[in-house]
């Protein structure tokens, strides 16, 4: 039971709003490994296969804090330039549940610009359920807007595409500069939950992603990567992320973020390759993050798990 509501009612219906009516999509994790979701072009894009899972927790200092759970698995088909993705994904901002199944696609060409480049054309769509769940919610009055919607759910389907470009696949090969941009949410239908004596109906609204960073390779083994990742939202809303990130191969990678919303991350984990591995990678990692603004001290560190087994098709 959510035994502090009473206190984070007000920031809770602040977030609900902020997601439901500018930034809708659930907020993508620094790690690169599920970038794919927000833009279908960067699918297994490194020629290797890879399932994984990350469990994001924010607001930790909360009850009922929002939280994200991924599960994604993306395939090259390097003999024919192209790749498949899917991914399955649960967020939560409690009272709100946001559940989705999604495949992607892209197509790559070779541009000639650069020795190894080729550009990615990618295409995403999606399944998703938005559900109401007012258990365990306590008010003060005894009244709120949302007590008659619950279990009132809405089903909505929808669509996006992305471009990338890169000079190089292998970032342990040669230095590699790459770029892209996505756009999500591209079909325009409203979100409306309704019940006997309470309707809402919440605007969708499309958004867009961009993407530039590069990899700076030391000796034969170690690379170190800058890059800027912004997502926008109609009705102006922008979020700049400045992230650099080392990793050795087949050993460990390290990086850190920053985010204009005033949120600054670490992150690492570890590479295993021995053993029942051998023929692949076992990537272990974790996160943490802290809110800068006013409220940061109060809302709580956020964190991340992620577990991936990654294997080189060539």
């Amino acid at each position: 039971m959510s035994t502090r509501f009473n206190i984070c009612l007000p920031l809770i219906m602040v977030f609900f709003a902020i997601q439901c009516v500018a930034q809708q999509l659930p907020e993508r994790s620094t790690n690169d490994s599920n970038a794919f979701i927000w833009n279908p072009a960067m699918t297994s894009v490194n020629d290797y296969w890879e399932v994984g899972a990350i469990y994001k927790q924010q607001w930790a200092g909360f009850d009922d804090a929002p939280r994200t759970i991924t599960a994604s698995f993306q395939y090259p088909f390097s003999d024919k330039n192209m790749s498949l993705g899917m991914y399955i994904m649960q967020d939560r901002a409690h009272p709100l549940t946001f559940n989705a199944i999604g495949f992607t696609y892209n197509y790559q060409v070779k541009l000639n610009i650069a020795k190894d480049d080729y550009l990615s054309i990618g295409l995403t769509g999606n399944y998703g359920e938005y559900r109401v769940d007012m258990k365990n919610v306590i008010t003060s009055d005894g009244v709120d807007p949302l007590t008659p919607l619950d279990g009132s759910s809405m089903i909505i389907p929808n669509a996006g595409a992305g471009l990338f470009y890169a000079t190089n696949k292998d970032k342990f090969d040669r230095n590699t500069l790459y770029l892209g941009v996505s756009g999500n949410q591209l079909l325009s239908s409203d979100l409306i939950l309704d019940a006997e004596d309470q309707t809402i109906n919440l605007e969708r609204v499309p958004h867009a992603n961009a993407i530039i960073g590069g990899s700076i390779l030391f000796h034969s083994d170690t690379y170190f990567e800058p890059s800027i990742w912004v997502d926008y939202a109609s009705k102006n809303v922008v979020d700049l992320n400045i992230g650099a990130r080392i990793e050795q191969e087949n050993v460990f990678w390290a990086g850190i973020n920053y985010a204009t919303s005033q949120a600054a991350s670490v992150q690492g984990g570890v590479i295993l390759t021995d053993g029942a591995f051998k023929d692949g990678q076992l990537r272990i990692g974790g996160l943490a993050r802290y809110n800068l603004g006013r409220l940061g001290s109060s809302l709580g560190v956020g964190y991340e798990f992620y577990l991936a087994y990654r294997f080189y098709a060539n």
